[in-house]
C-alpha cells in the first residue's frame, strides 16, 4: 500500500520508518543507589520517508507539501508502517527536495512528519459564551423592566409595547396587568384581548388565572367576552399549542361564554329579520289586483258579443 498524505500518494518511496519514544525523566536519590523514573507520557510518533516524487503532477504535489510545511497545516496520513498506532493526522516537520540531473520533473525527497494531536481545550474555553448569554439575558430583562414601567405610566401603549417585546409581561403582576387593561378597555378590541391572552400564555401562563380574576373583580371581563363574541374571535384557536396547565379551564370558560353569546346574538338577529318579514307579509296581496289586471287586458271600445239568437220555425 502506498503512503498517502493528504490527497498525495507517495508511490516512489524507497525508505520509510517510524520513531517512537517515551518521555521518561530520571530522578536520582542522593546517597542511595538506583533512581526513580517519572513517566511524562509518550512523544508524538515520527515517520521518516525517502524516495522519488512521481505521479501525473509532481510539481503540484511538491508545492502542496511545501505550503503545508510552511503553514504548519495538519494533513491526513495513512500507511502500513504505522499499523497499530493511533496516527491519523500529521504535521510536516522537515521537507527536503532534490531535482535529479537530466530530468525536468523528477525529484527525490526526504520527509519527516510528526503526529498531530489536538491541543487540550482551555478550562476557560466556555466562559466567553456563558458570559455572552448572561449579558444577553441581563439586557433582555432590563429592557422588559423598562417597557413594563412605560406601560404602567401609559396604559394606552400596552398592545404596541407587547407586540414589540412580549417579555415585559413577566415584569407585571396579574393585578398590575389587570389594572392596565381596565384603564384602556374602551380602546381594546376583542382581537387585542385574544392576542394579549395568547402572549401571556407563552410568556407567563401561571399569571392567566390572576389576570382573569382581576378583570372579574373590576367587572370588565363581561365586556371582553362581549367583544370576543361580536368580532367572532376564537380564544381557544389563538392559544392552541400552549401549555396552560391550571389556566386551561379558565380559558375554556371564557371561550365557551363567548361562543354562547355569539350564538345568542346570531339567533336574535335571525329572529328580528324573521319578525320584519312577517310584519310586511300580506297573504291576500297577490289577489287584490286581479280584477284591475283583467280590465286592463280588454280594449276599452270593445263590448262583449252577445250570443246569436235562434229563430223558431212556424209549424205548417
Amino acid at each position: 500500500m502506498p503512503v498517502r498524505i493528504g490527497k498525495i500518494e507517495l508511490v516512489g518511496l524507497t525508505n520509510i520508518y517510524t520513531e517512537d519514544a517515551r518521555n521518561l525523566v530520571q530522578q536520582r536519590v542522593p546517597g542511595q543507589a538506583g533512581s526513580v523514573f517519572q513517566d511524562l507520557g509518550r512523544e508524538p510518533v515520527t515517520v521518516v520517508m525517502e524516495g522519488l516524487l512521481l505521479g501525473e503532477d509532481p510539481q503540484g504535489a511538491l508545492e502542496e507539501l511545501r505550503q503545508a510545511q510552511m503553514k504548519a497545516t495538519p494533513m491526513s496520513f495513512a500507511s502500513d508502517a504505522i499499523a497499530g498506532a493511533d496516527l491519523t493526522d500529521v504535521l510536516i516537520a522537515d521537507f527536503q527536495v532534490r531535482q535529479l540531473a537530466g530530468h525536468q520533473s523528477r525529484f527525490s525527497f526526504f520527509l519527516r512528519v510528526k503526529e498531530y494531536v489536538e491541543p487540550p481545550a482551555s478550562k476557560d474555553a466556555g466562559v466567553a459564551s456563558v458570559n455572552q448569554a448572561v449579558k444577553q439575558d441581563a439586557q433582555t430583562w432590563a429592557q422588559g423592566s423598562v417597557d413594563a414601567a412605560g406601560v404602567m405610566q401609559d396604559p394606552g401603549s400596552l398592545m404596541k409595547a407587547v407586540d414589540k417585546n412580549p417579555e415585559l409581561l413577566n415584569h407585571l403582576t396579574p393585578d398590575e396587568l389587570g389594572s392596565v387593561v381596565n384603564g384602556t378597555k374602551d380602546s381594546l378590541t376583542g382581537k387585542d384581548f385574544g392576542g394579549l391572552m395568547s402572549k401571556l400564555g407563552k410568556v407567563n401562563p401561571g399569571a392567566i388565572i390572576g389576570f382573569v380574576k382581576s378583570l372579574t373583580e373590576a367587572g370588565s371581563i363581561g365586556e371582553f367576552i362581549q367583544k370576543l363574541a361580536t368580532e367572532g374571535v376564537s380564544l381557544l384557536e389563538q392559544m392552541t399549542g400552549l401549555d396552560l396547565g391550571a389556566a386551561l379551564d379558565v380559558i375554556k370558560g371564557i371561550a365557551g361564554a363567548g361562543d354562547f353569546l355569539a350564538k345568542l346574538q346570531r339567533v336574535a338577529k335571525e329572529a328580528s329579520a324573521l319578525g320584519d318579514a312577517i310584519v310586511g307579509f300580506d297573504p291576500l296581496g297577490p289577489f287584490q289586483n286581479l280584477e284591475a289586471l283583467e280590465k286592463k287586458a280588454l280594449p276599452e271600445d270593445t263590448t262583449p258579443e252577445e250570443p246569436p239568437k235562434q229563430e223558431l220555425e212556424e209549424p205548417t
